[in-house]
């Protein structure tokens, strides 16, 4: 007789292994009888973080999104016939092997769906395992849209936040930009559509300077681009980076524009970068500003209903609604069954009005989140106003 491992029975939906709902404490699964329904329990979303380094203040923002979102699921007992999420929550480690390691341990224990709530680049990694194991795999953060089958992105496309960012530029008279980034969110791809991205509103890039995740004194790198003379400063970094980038750019002098892509707003980016954050600007889903937000936003119920949810955590931001967007897309694609072949297609046909936006999935498109899902946001006295 030939013999099916456990992990090919797991990706074909022929067995489950269920777990209590983790705290923090991330404990080991427990078995759970095998229903004979169609319904195995509850949808179970294996979600990657990073508790500590770098990447945590980024990383535990998304991974409060994620179980926000899921409390609320769980508290509405679930959509039609689907009951309840449960959540295990494990760290990614510390590099693309260790986040590929710590996915096929999820494999193992049966989650149908996976969650990258960690950093972009390490969700190629994730996504490898998860579509050897024919399991879902998305990730809550702007980047280059994921092309594998089992990959999804329930975040801006890098190109749709560059649009948005440079058309803004345009408007307000630029024409020339320095950029600063974490260097792992700026791999060549990124950086080619800087270019591109400029080059489509007439503007032009005066200088580029990549720095490692881990670096806090950006004096260096934001003196050289103070020294292209560009008119405004791109900051594409995640926190505390993006808050030191600005408070180095004023300290240094810099009196012209900010802007910020959605990585940078971020409660710790105004503790860092303290009274230097006024009047920068961000690329952003309407979700910091829920509460001034205007009646033409699409999403404005599912926005300010999330950030009332959220407030408890103070104020929600896009790392916050990217996770949020990634429960309730996966959510959406379990309903009425626990096949992860089947949830796979139901992604690519998703229709699902989300925290950040209206998501419209297809199988050319694996994030679809819609342009005018994005704004241009302002921060004054320590919070974002429209």
């Amino acid at each position: 007789m030939m013999k099916v491992s456990r992990r090919a029975a797991l990706g074909g939906g022929l067995a489950l292994v269920a777990a209590p709902f983790l705290s923090a404490g991330f404990p080991a699964a427990a078995s759970r009888p095998r229903t004979e329904s169609g319904m195995q329990g509850p949808v179970r979303l294996g979600v990657l973080t990073h508790s500590a380094g770098p990447l945590a203040a980024y990383a535990q923002r998304q991974l409060l999104g994620v179980r926000t979102r899921a409390d609320q699921v769980n508290a509405a007992g679930g959509h039609g016939s689907a009951p309840e999420i449960e959540l295990l929550v494990r760290e990614a480690g510390a590099d693309e092997k260790a986040a590929a390691a710590a996915a096929s341990a999820l494999l193992d224990e049966g989650v149908h769906a996976v969650i990258v709530a960690t950093a972009p680049w390490l969700a190629d990694a994730v996504g490898g395992q998860c579509t050897l194991g024919c399991v879902p795999v998305l990730t809550p953060a702007t980047g280059i849209v994921p092309t594998s089958p089992y990959a999804f992105q329930s975040a801006p496309s890098a190109a749709q936040v560059l649009r948005t960012l440079m058309g803004a530029a345009k408007k307000a008279g630029l024409t020339k930009l320095g950029h600063l980034a974490t260097d792992k969110l700026a791999p060549p791809p990124v950086v080619d559509l800087v270019q591109t991205e400029a080059a489509n509103q007439g503007l032009s890039i005066a200088g580029f300077e990549p720095v490692p995740v881990e670096a806090t004194d950006l004096k260096d790198a934001v003196g050289k681009l103070v020294a292209a003379k560009p008119d405004a400063l791109v900051i594409s970094a995640l926190p505390p980076q993006s808050g030191a980038a600005v408070r180095d750019a004023r300290a240094a002098g810099w009196t012209g524009p900010i802007l910020l892509t959605p990585e940078g707003v971020h409660p710790v980016f105004h503790s860092t970068a303290g009274d230097a954050a006024d009047g920068v600007q961000a690329v952003s889903p309407w979700l910091p500003a829920a509460d001034s937000a205007p009646d033409s936003v699409s999403n404005l119920a599912t926005v300010r209903r999330f950030a009332e949810a959220f407030a408890p955590n103070g104020p929600a931001n896009p790392a916050a609604g990217f996770g949020a967007d990634a429960v309730a897309l996966t959510h959406q694609a379990f309903l009425g069954h626990r096949d992860r072949k089947m949830a796979r297609e139901q992604l690519e046909n998703a229709c699902c009005v989300g925290v950040c936006g209206v998501y419209n999935l297809t199988a050319a498109d694996h994030s679809g989140l819609a342009d005018d899902a994005l704004t241009v946001l302002t921060s004054k006295a320590g919070k974002w106003t429209i």
